[in-house]
C-alpha cells in the first residue's frame, strides 16, 4: 500500500554553492519605504572572475568606506531629497514601471556568450551621483588591486531568491552617520526529484555504490529567511576560507564590518518582492513631505508670512520672533515654501525666508525648490552683518532654475566668498548635459570660485555612466592652474620571448577636474596597483577609478577615506582595441607653456635571472617652459632643462601652491613602495637591494622617454588613419574586443562602434 503521507521533493545531491553573480542596490527610505537610488550588477564568469568569498568581502567593505565618508554626503542628500520627490511624483504614473528581471543565465557555462551584457549607453541614471559611488565600490579596490565586472542597472530592477545564478547586496543610506549593510544569497546544487517512496529507496540505493548522479541546478535552501547576512555570517554559510595568500586587508575587512549594522528585514520589500503574482509598485503614494502637518491656522500664518515677504523687498528676521515659535516652524515652513514655490521672487526677503527654511548647519539645500533664478540664489547666499548662519555648502537642481542664463548662476555663486562646495544637480527625469558643460565654462572664468571651492557637476556623472564624453575635445575649458594635470602617458615593459619592449598607454585627466593634492592621492593609489591596460581581467577603466574614488587629501587613511570625484570620462568611453587591434587610448595632447603638468610612468622589469614579473616603477612630473612641444611635431632631440621641467611629487606639490607636511608626503610615497614591493615579492622571490621599487626619473631619462611617448602617439593616429580606410572586410579575424558587446569581425565593428568620432578626436 502505498504511503500517502509521502510528498514529493527535490534531493540535493551535494552541499551547495553560493551565488555566482550579484546585485547591489543603494536603498534610502523614501515616503514611508526603503527605494532604490542606485543599482548595480556583477556577472561572474570562471572560478577567478566572480566575486565570491574575499573579493564580495571586500566589494562591501569598499562600497561601505565610499558612502560613509563625509566628503560624499553633500551630494549624497542632495539627490536623495530629489528622490523624494521622483518616487512620490504619481498622480500620472509617470514612474510607474515593471519590474526589470536580472539575466538567467546558464551556471554551467561560466564563459558563455549571455554573460557578456553590453553597456547601456542610452540609460539616463537618476542619481547620477550615488550611482557612481555604487560602481566605482563594485568594479575596483585599489588597496588590494580586486577588479571586478561592473554595469549600472534600472532602479525597478528585482532579485528573486529562486535564481541559481544571482545573489543581492543592500545598502541602506537613509542614515549617512550609520550606512547598513546585508547580504542575500542561498546554496545551490544539483538536485534530483523525487516523485515516490519507491525513487525515494532507489536513490537511497544508488547512493551506495560509486554512481555518479547529477541533476538540474536547484536553490536548496526550502527554507529562505528574509533577512540579510554579514560578512562573518555569508563566509560561514557557504564555507569561504580566507585564502594564505590573502593580505591582511581580508581579515580587516571583516573585523571592519562587523561593526557596521545590517540593513532591516523592512528595507527589502521593493527590491525583493514575496513573488511575481504580487508585486509592490515602485512608485509609491506617500507625499514627499509629512502629511502630519495640519491645514490650521498656524500654517494659514506661515502661508501669510511667505506671502507677505514675497511682497516686500527686504525681512527683518527680528520681526518673526513670534511666529518662530511656533511648534515645528521650520518643516512647516519649508512644506508651505514647496508647495508654493511657484510664486517664489528673487528680493532679498525672499532669499532670506528661503535662508531661513532650507539652511541647517551650515549648508543651503534647495534641490526641491522650483523655479528658482539666479538672483533667488544670490539673495538666500547674501551674507549680511546680522546673519549668523554662515552658508559653506550649497546644492540645487539645475534643471529647476528659471529667466536666468549660465552667467547669471556663475555670477550669483562668485559672490558668496564663504561656500567651500557645490552640488549642481539634475532632474531624475532630464538630463542635463549640456548645461552642466555651460555652467562649468562660465565656471571655469571665475578662477578665483573654483579655486577655493569644491564643485560637483551631476551632469559629468551622468555622460560617465553612459560612458560618453562630457567636456569638449577640440579645445579645452579646463582651468590648468586649478587642475593642473593635463594627461598621464605611462609605458610598461613586457617581455615578447624574444627580448623586452615597451606598450605605451595615455590617461587622460583634464575631465576628472582633479586639484594638485586630490590628483596626488589617487595617483599613488593608482601607481600601487599599475597594470599594462591590457592585462586588467575584467575592465581595462577600472585602474582609472582610482583617481575618481581617493582620499580626500594625502593626510587621509585609504582605507577609511574614498572621495568621490568625476570619473575620467574620455578613458571609460573609449573601448578596449581599434579596428586595426591595437590598444586605444585617447589623445595625447600637446604640451604647452603654462597650460598644465604630463606625468610620465615607466614601469620597468627586474632583470633577475629566474625571477619573473618583478617591476618597479619610475616617474616624473613634466612641463614644457618655452615653446609648445608638439605630438604632430615633435622636437628632434631630448630637450634640455631650459625647455623642460622635470620634479618628483614634492615639487610638483610645491610648484602648484599646496601646503602640506612634507613628512607626509614621504610617508606616502614610502607606503607605495612598500606595496610594490610586497606585491612583487609575493611568490617569493626576492627583490634585488641595489633597485628602488619607486623612484623619480632624472631629467635626461624623462626627456628620452618623452620622446618616446611623443613618436608612440603619432604612431598610433597614423595608424588608426590606415585602418579605417582600409575595407573592414578584409581582415575577418579579430580578437574579441571586450566591452563593445565581444564582437568578433571587423565588419560588426564598424556597425556598432562609429569610429569616425574617435579618428575626429585624434585630431
Amino acid at each position: 500500500m502505498a504511503d500517502v503521507t509521502f510528498k514529493p521533493y527535490w534531493r540535493p545531491l551535494g552541499e551547495g554553492s553560493g551565488p555566482n553573480s550579484w546585485v547591489f542596490f543603494v536603498l534610502a527610505k523614501l515616503a514611508g519605504h526603503h527605494c532604490p537610488v542606485a543599482v548595480v550588477s556583477s556577472i561572474g564568469g570562471c572560478e577567478e572572475e566572480s566575486l565570491h568569498g574575499v573579493p564580495l568581502v571586500t566589494c562591501c567593505r569598499r562600497i561601505v568606506t565610499i558612502l560613509s565618508d563625509p566628503a560624499n554626503h553633500t551630494a549624497i542628500r542632495g539627490e536623495l531629497a530629489l528622490a523624494s520627490d521622483y518616487y512620490a511624483r504619481n498622480d500620472l504614473g509617470e514612474h510607474r514601471r515593471e519590474p526589470v528581471e536580472l539575466p538567467q543565465l546558464n551556471r554551467r557555462q561560466p564563459e558563455g556568450p549571455d554573460r557578456v551584457r553590453p553597456w547601456d549607453r542610452t540609460m539616463v541614471a537618476q542619481f547620477p551621483f550615488i550611482y557612481a559611488s555604487l560602481l566605482q565600490g563594485v568594479a575596483l579596490d585599489p588597496l588590494s588591486g580586486r577588479n571586478a565586472p561592473h554595469r549600472p542597472e534600472p532602479l525597478a530592477t528585482v532579485y528573486r531568491d529562486t535564481d541559481i545564478e544571482w545573489g543581492m547586496v543592500v545598502f541602506d543610506i537613509t542614515d549617512l552617520s550609520a550606512v547598513r549593510y546585508g547580504i542575500v544569497g542561498f546554496a545551490v546544487a544539483m538536485a534530483r526529484f523525487i516523485p515516490s517512496i519507491e525513487e525515494e529507496r532507489k536513490q537511497l540505493f544508488s547512493g551506495l555504490g560509486f554512481h555518479f548522479l547529477e541533476g538540474p541546478l536547484k536553490v536548496i535552501d526550502e527554507v529562505r529567511p528574509r533577512a540579510a547576512m554579514s560578512a562573518s555570517e555569508y563566509m560561514k554559510k557557504f564555507k569561504y576560507p580566507i585564502p594564505d595568500y590573502s593580505n591582511s586587508h581580508h581579515t580587516e575587512d571583516i573585523r571592519r564590518l562587523a561593526t557596521i549594522q545590517l540593513v532591516e528585514s523592512s528595507a527589502l520589500e521593493l527590491v525583493w518582492p514575496p513573488d511575481q503574482d504580487n508585486e509592490i509598485p515602485l512608485t509609491l503614494t506617500n507625499p514627499p513631505v509629512n502629511t502630519h502637518i495640519s491645514r490650521d491656522l498656524q500654517d494659514q500664518t506661515i502661508r501669510r508670512l511667505i506671502q507677505e515677504t514675497y511682497r516686500t523687498s527686504d525681512l527683518e528676521i527680528s520681526h518673526l520672533d513670534e511666529v518662530r515659535k511656533l511648534p515645528d516652524f521650520h518643516e512647516r515652513l519649508r512644506h508651505n515654501m514647496l508647495e508654493y514655490s511657484g510664486s517664489i521672487g528673487s528680493t532679498r526677503s525672499s532669499g532670506r525666508l528661503i535662508r531661513l527654511a532650507f539652511a541647517q548647519n551650515g549648508h543651503l539645500g534647495l534641490e526641491r525648490l522650483k523655479n528658482l533664478s539666479a538672483d533667488s540664489i544670490s539673495a538666500a547666499l547674501d551674507e549680511r552683518p546680522d546673519v549668523n548662519d554662515s552658508i559653506r555648502s550649497l546644492s540645487f537642481c539645475i534643471n529647476n532654475i528659471r529667466d536666468s542664463t549660465p552667467a547669471q548662476i556663475a555670477d550669483a555663486l562668485s559672490r558668496t566668498k564663504g561656500l567651500r562646495e557645490i552640488c549642481l544637480l539634475q532632474s531624475p527625469t532630464h538630463d542635463s548635459k549640456l548645461l552642466s558643460v555651460q555652467l562649468f565654462a562660465e565656471l571655469a572664468s571665475r578662477t578665483e570660485l573654483l579655486s577655493r571651492t569644491n564643485v560637483i557637476f551631476a551632469g559629468a556623472y551622468s555622460a560617465a555612466l553612459r560612458k560618453q564624453f562630457w567636456l569638449p575635445t577640440r579645445s579645452s575649458l579646463v582651468p590648468m592652474g586649478i587642475f593642473p594635470v593635463q594627461q598621464i602617458f605611462v609605458r610598461h615593459e613586457r617581455s615578447n620571448g624574444r627580448g623586452f619592449v615597451f606598450n605605451y598607454n595615455h590617461v587622460h585627466m583634464e575631465d576628472g577636474l582633479l586639484k594638485p593634492e586630490r590628483f596626488a592621492a589617487g595617483f599613488l593609489l593608482w601607481l600601487s596597483t599599475l597594470q599594462s591596460k591590457g592585462e586588467w581581467m575584467f575592465t581595462e577603466a577600472a585602474p582609472c577609478f582610482t583617481f575618481s574614488s581617493a582620499p580626500s587629501s594625502l593626510a587621509s587613511d585609504p582605507e577609511s577615506s574614498a572621495q568621490v570625484s568625476s570619473i575620467l570620462c574620455e578613458d571609460l568611453s573609449l573601448p578596449f582595441s581599434t579596428p586595426n587591434h591595437s590598444i586605444s587610448s585617447p589623445k595625447a595632447r600637446n604640451l604647452v607653456p603654462g597650460g598644465g603638468w604630463t606625468v610620465l610612468v615607466s614601469q620597468e622589469e627586474n632583470r633577475v635571472k629566474g625571477v619573473w614579473n618583478q617591476y618597479r616603477i619610475r616617474f616624473a612630473f613634466i612641463r614644457a617652459l618655452r615653446r609648445s612641444i608638439l605630438v604632430d611635431d615633435p622636437p628632434s632631440s631630448p630637450l634640455g632643462p631650459d625647455e623642460l621641467e622635470v620634479c618628483g611629487l614634492k615639487e610638483f606639490l610645491s610648484a602648484t601652491g599646496v601646503e602640506i607636511d612634507p613628512k607626509v608626503v614621504d610617508l606616502r610615497l614610502q607606503n607605495t613602495a612598500h606595496k610594490i614591493l610586497a606585491m612583487a615579492t609575493a611568490d617569493g622571490y626576492p627583490w634585488p637591494a641595489d633597485v628602488d621599487p619607486l623612484s623619480v626619473l632624472s631629467h635626461t631619462e624623462a626627456a628620452t622617454v618623452l620622446s618616446e611617448f611623443l613618436d608612440n602617439a603619432r604612431m598610433q593616429k597614423q595608424e588608426l588613419r590606415r585602418a579605417m580606410e582600409e575595407d573592414p572586410k578584409s581582415e575577418p579575424q579579430v580578437s574579441p574586443i571586450r566591452h563593445v558587446n565581444r564582437i568578433p569581425t571587423n565588419v560588426e565593428v564598424y556597425n556598432v562602434v562609429d569610429w569616425s568620432w574617435y579618428l575626429e578626436l585624434m585630431e
